[in-house]
């Protein structure tokens, strides 16, 4: 379930991590990395210290003695700069949505859209604490944590659950892509009344989640045999992996693609 910053959870310290991520993720999630420090950011910046260096600041005065050249040197970087900005916008989407994607299984003809979302639909048959449910779009499948259940809503409260998670899912039937969107929340336990205990508010934050995982162990004062002992309470670990790598598998093996986007907005997400 998600906790502390929306992972999945297991209920002890042996629960199941769910399937590696597939071969391969970890270099292209690094490539990512490369092209956002090396490429957006430290790039421009080494290209301002050269011509600063060499001709002065950009935003200062005219150097003496006057030099033509080094002036439209500055006037080209400081537009320049505002110009490569933009260009990320278009670029760092689509880069993040290749990093983290899953292709189809080689050789598996694609289903209808239709029966993988009703394969999907179908886990909510297995005691998994979050639910599958139709979107607002035709073609969108919304994958929530079984807030409104007792058994998993006490379960958050016991872990000091402070954000959620949300899973977006739509399917593009003519590339066979299923781009998925993850979303956080943060949660007000104030704000509900009687069985609505949980208020969120899913305006939050949005984009796409690599990997998140994290395990606590909680210590605490017990007794056994009537004697006290400083022994272990409960021990819990979240990994988003356990709840997305089981449905990519499904994607996957139904010959469809999985792709994560920051925006479903083509442009900008892809």
């Amino acid at each position: 379930m998600g906790l502390r910053g929306g992972a999945a959870a297991g209920a002890d310290d042996g629960a199941a991590a769910g399937p590696p991520p597939r071969p391969g993720k970890a270099g292209r999630v690094l490539l990512f990395f490369l092209y956002f420090f090396g490429f957006a950011i430290a790039l421009p910046g080494i290209v301002v210290a050269i011509v600063q260096a060499k001709y002065g600041l950009i935003d200062g005065p005219p150097s003496y003695p006057t030099d033509p050249f080094g002036e439209q040197a500055k006037t080209i970087t400081k537009y320049g700069i505002f110009v490569w900005a933009g260009l990320q916008f278009f670029i760092f989407g689509r880069i993040a949505s290749w990093a983290g994607g899953e292709p189809a299984v080689p050789g598996l003809a694609p289903i209808a859209a239709e029966t993988l979302m009703q394969r999907l639909l179908s886990i909510n048959e297995q005691d998994v604490p979050y639910t599958l449910s139709r979107g607002s779009h035709a073609n969108e499948i919304v994958v929530d944590w079984r807030y409104a259940d007792a058994k998993w809503l006490d379960l958050m409260r016991l872990h000091g659950m402070s954000k959620g998670y949300r899973l977006v899912l739509r399917f593009d039937d003519g590339a066979h892509n299923v781009r998925a969107q993850d979303r956080y929340a943060s949660f007000d336990w104030s704000a509900g009344r009687g069985p609505d205990l949980l208020s969120l508010n899913w305006n939050m934050s949005l984009g796409i989640t690599f990997y998140e995982y994290q395990h606590e162990r909680v210590f605490g004062l017990q007794f056994r045999d009537g004697k006290p002992t400083f022994d272990l309470s409960y021990a819990y670990t979240f990994d988003l992996n356990e709840l997305k790598q089981p449905m990519i598998e499904i994607i996957r093996h139904a010959g469809w693609n999985f792709r994560p986007v920051i925006t479903f907005f083509r442009p900008f997400g892809g």
